[in-house]
């Protein structure tokens, strides 16, 4: 929990110097408080080789499950030999 909240004042204070230079007073005038017009104009961060499309998730889900069945379902089906006794 820590860390989550040091990354997230790191993430606030870079944030915050990213926004001093672009402010001007008739874009602080505009409109609004300070607080939405910068949590409007820094986008969520997400980590490297996350995908945030939530169809594209669900599929690949679908898809590691589907695979997972096929190969169970295969490796079930395959005859049990067993030996029978001849006389």
């Amino acid at each position: 929990m820590m860390m989550l909240k040091t990354e997230q004042e790191k993430l606030q204070k870079l944030a915050n110097e990213s926004a001093k230079p672009a402010e001007t007073p008739a874009a602080a005038n505009a409109g609004g408080s300070a607080a939405e017009a910068k949590a409007s104009e820094t986008p969520t961060p997400t980590p490297k080789g996350v995908s945030t499309d939530i169809h594209r998730n669900y599929a690949v889900v679908a898809g590691t499950i589907t695979g997972l069945s096929a190969l169970g379902w295969y490796l079930l089906s395959k005859d049990k030999k067993t030996e029978e006794l001849q006389d």
